[in-house]
């Protein structure tokens, strides 16, 4: 809790500064004719701020509880982004065995499709064969149209 309260007020100095050197650089400026050509002539108002951002107590934030908030959130990102990775490599497995899925069963379809015409022929055969027909040892012989 403690912590917190370094914290705000650390960003409280900061915009109090901010807002001070705001007010500081905006009486002391000097605009000619071109938009690019803005000085300014007092560059205190950054010296103040600088200096009270380094009055702020770092050594606030140095605690072990800050380590351990800020371990618990890395490891939380690091725990997120294993997850991703795993979600990605199980996609990338699912597509490759899909794949694989798609061949084997196309080697099926097809030994299934050779596998009834081997079927049919040993049944033409077989229903020849019982009418006493016998094949022919002298090959068929194609007529052209």
């Amino acid at each position: 809790m403690d912590d917190r309260n370094a914290l705000s007020s650390f960003f409280y100095k900061l915009l109090r500064g901010i807002k001070v050197v705001g007010k500081k650089i905006t009486g002391g400026q000097h605009v000619s004719g071109r938009f690019s050509e803005v000085k300014v002539r007092h560059d205190s108002g950054f010296r103040e701020l600088i200096s009270n951002t380094l009055e702020f107590d770092i050594s606030s934030l140095l605690r072990p509880s800050s380590f351990l908030y800020i371990l618990a959130g890395v490891g939380i990102i690091l725990f997120q982004t294993n997850n991703n990775l795993a979600i990605n490599d199980l996609a990338l497995r699912n597509e490759k065995l899909r794949e694989q899925i798609q061949m084997t069963s196309s080697v099926i379809t097809s030994q299934e499709l050779k596998m009834d015409e081997l079927h049919s022929i040993r049944n033409i055969a077989q229903d020849a064969s019982a009418l006493g027909l016998v094949s022919s040892s002298i090959p068929p012989v194609e007529l052209e149209p």
